[in-house]
């Protein structure tokens, strides 16, 4: 992973979401989410930090909108790079198998990027 630079606001980056094994060091135990910069600021102890907009929760297994998003105010330096080509390539592969009557189970960081159209058909 690489940390994000040029961090603008609408920029899509991913971000620590859940640390699942807290005796893990480093990054490794952590699940990240995909989320969109809504608000860069500098809190009062003068770090840098950002409010990410992110996907809490989709409808169904199957069915990905509409989905509940939340905010979370994060660390810029916590902030990585997220390849939205990869998951563009994804979303088309799975399309394509859903309209094929195949069911996809969809993913929250997939729903948030199609809500706010950042990948498309």
């Amino acid at each position: 992973m690489r940390k994000a630079k040029k961090i603008q606001v609408g920029s899509v980056i991913q971000f620590p979401w859940y640390q699942f094994e807290p005796s893990r060091s480093g990054w490794n135990g952590w699940m990240f989410r995909a989320g969109i910069v809504e608000k860069l600021y500098v809190n009062s102890k003068g770090r840098k930090c950002a409010t990410v907009r992110y996907c809490s929760n989709i409808a169904d297994r199957y069915q990905m909108l509409p989905n509940t998003e939340a905010t979370k105010n994060i660390y810029q330096e916590y902030l990585f790079e997220f390849n939205v080509d990869l998951e563009q390539k994804n979303y088309k592969r799975c399309r394509a198998l859903e309209k094929e009557g195949q069911k996809v189970c969809w993913g929250c960081d997939t729903a948030l990027l199609v809500n706010h159209g950042i990948i498309t058909e």
